[in-house]
């Protein structure tokens, strides 16, 4: 058996307004790295890539009732300072969580079709 035998993790996302999901999350610093017409790949390093794809009948206040979508960063603090000169909707402003293995802080962030992001880590 190889050492690794899975490597990344690769979600879609299906979204109705594929331009304006783009936009929001190049404006968070990610990167396009597939650019087709119904179907958008956002890269951030080696090691986040996901794809967005166009779904014009998609429900995501029933798809978010199942689903969270997190993102780990190193400083929510910056994260929220992005939201804020992008004139991003912060839906949960900075809250702080002590688990066992220390504290924890979050905010989350509205996508223009309706997801809510977690960004989770160190203030």
């Amino acid at each position: 058996m190889r050492n690794r035998l899975y490597t990344m993790l690769m979600p879609i996302l299906k979204v109705k307004d594929l331009d304006a999901e783009v936009v929001f999350y190049l404006s968070l610093g990610f990167k396009l790295s597939y650019d087709d017409e119904d179907f958008k790949a956002i890269q951030y390093g080696d090691n986040i890539e996901f794809g967005l794809g166009r779904k014009s009948d998609v429900n995501v206040e029933v798809v978010s009732q199942h689903f969270t979508w997190q993102i780990a960063v190193n400083s929510v603090q910056e994260v929220l300072d992005i939201c804020g000169e992008k004139n991003l909707e912060v839906v949960q402003g900075l809250k702080k969580y002590t688990y066992d293995f220390g504290d924890v802080c979050t905010i989350i962030v509205r996508s223009p079709n309706g997801y809510n992001v977690v960004f989770e880590g160190d203030l």
